[in-house]
C-alpha cells in the first residue's frame, strides 16, 4: 500500500513538472530582476541617480553623434553578448543555473535604468522608456528567455548523456535543432538591433 502511494505521488510530480512552462519561470525571474534593480534606485537613490545620470547622458550624447550604422552595430553586439553566454552555457552539464541567472541580470539592467529616468526625469522619462527603451527591450527580452530555454534544455541533455543509461541516441538531431534555433535568435536580436536603431535615429534627439 505503501508502495503504491509513493508510486502515485511520483507519478503526480512528474506529470506536474512536466506541465510547468519554464518560459512563465523565466519571465518571472526575469520580473524579479527588474524589481531588484529599481529597488536598488530607491535604497541609494542619491548616489546611485548621480552615477547612472552621468552614464546614460555620455551613452546618449554619443549615440546621438554616432553613424546609423555604428548605432545598430553597437546595439546588436552589445544584446548579442548574453545570447552568445547562453549559446555556450549550454554545452555545460551543469550550465543551468547561468542560463536561469541571466534573465534576471538583464532585468535588473532594465530595472535600473527605467528606474534612473522616472526618478529623474518624471514624465519624460517615461517618454524616453516608451520610445527608446521598451521597443528594443520587448524584442531583445522575449529572444533572451527563447535563448534561456534553449540553453536550460540543451545542457540538460548533455547532462543526461553522461549516465550510460540514459544515453541519448539522437544527440547530432538535438545539436541541429539547438544550432538552428540559436540562428533564429540571432536573427531576433538583428531586429532588435533595427529597432533601436530606428528608435535613437528618429527620438533621441528630442529627448536628450
Amino acid at each position: 500500500m505503501t508502495n503504491m502511494l509513493n508510486l502515485k505521488k511520483k507519478a503526480f510530480f512528474s506529470v506536474y513538472l512536466k506541465n510547468i512552462n519554464l518560459i512563465k519561470i523565466l519571465f518571472v525571474i526575469f520580473i524579479v530582476g527588474m524589481i531588484y534593480g529599481a529597488m536598488l534606485i530607491g535604497l541609494n537613490r542619491d548616489e546611485a541617480v548621480n552615477q547612472l545620470g552621468s552614464m546614460m547622458q555620455k551613452f546618449i550624447d554619443k549615440r546621438i553623434e554616432q553613424s546609423i550604422f555604428i548605432t545598430f552595430a553597437s546595439s546588436f553586439f552589445s544584446s548579442m553578448v548574453l545570447i552568445v553566454i547562453l549559446f555556450f552555457t549550454g554545452f555545460i552539464s551543469i550550465g543551468q543555473p547561468i542560463a536561469f541567472f541571466i534573465p534576471m541580470f538583464q532585468g535588473m539592467g532594465i530595472g535600473l535604468s527605467t528606474a534612473y529616468l522616472y526618478s529623474s526625469k518624471g514624465i519624460n522619462g517615461i517618454i524616453f522608456c516608451l520610445v527608446l527603451i521598451a521597443p528594443t527591450t520587448i524584442i531583445s527580452t522575449l529572444t533572451l528567455l527563447l535563448g534561456s530555454k534553449e540553453s536550460i534544455r540543451f545542457s540538460n541533455k548533455i547532462l543526461k548523456t553522461l549516465f550510460p543509461q540514459k544515453f541519448d541516441q539522437n544527440m547530432q538531431g538535438e545539436l541541429k535543432l539547438y544550432l538552428k534555433r540559436f540562428s533564429a535568435l540571432t536573427i531576433f536580436q538583428l531586429i532588435s538591433a533595427f529597432t533601436d536603431t530606428i528608435c535613437t535615429f528618429l527620438f533621441a534627439r528630442f529627448l536628450s
